[in-house]
């Protein structure tokens, strides 16, 4: 078993598919590994994660409705799993030609 924690894009750098690829990246690592299960957990605030985690398969197993507190208000987070002997068709990764900005920042360009 496998634990995905405490991964974050920052926001200059989004859009970009980078979560997507750090994803695959675990993903092909635990393979490799010998790792049959992946666990990681996400605020309930972080819809952009959460959506991707589904689409990758990972099933949501569990609710803790005080998962954290910010600026004082409590936020549920969620657990999820994922199977990596179910079906397992990871995409390719992509290919980093070129450098562009973003933001006054550089970000990677697919």
């Amino acid at each position: 078993m496998a634990t995905i924690t405490t991964n974050f894009v920052a926001p200059w750098a989004r859009g970009h598919g980078l979560a997507r690829d750090l994803t695959m990246a675990c993903e092909r690592a635990a393979k490799r590994q010998g790792v049959w299960f992946i666990n990681l957990d996400v605020r309930e605030t972080q819809q952009a994660a959460i959506q991707l985690y589904e689409s990758f398969g990972y099933e949501c197993w569990g609710t803790n409705p005080n998962y954290a507190v910010v600026n004082g208000k409590k936020i549920a987070g969620h657990y999820y799993t994922k199977d990596l002997r179910k079906n397992l068709k990871l995409k390719p990764l992509a290919k980093i030609s070129s450098a562009k900005k973003v933001s006054g920042k550089k970000a990677i360009k697919k």
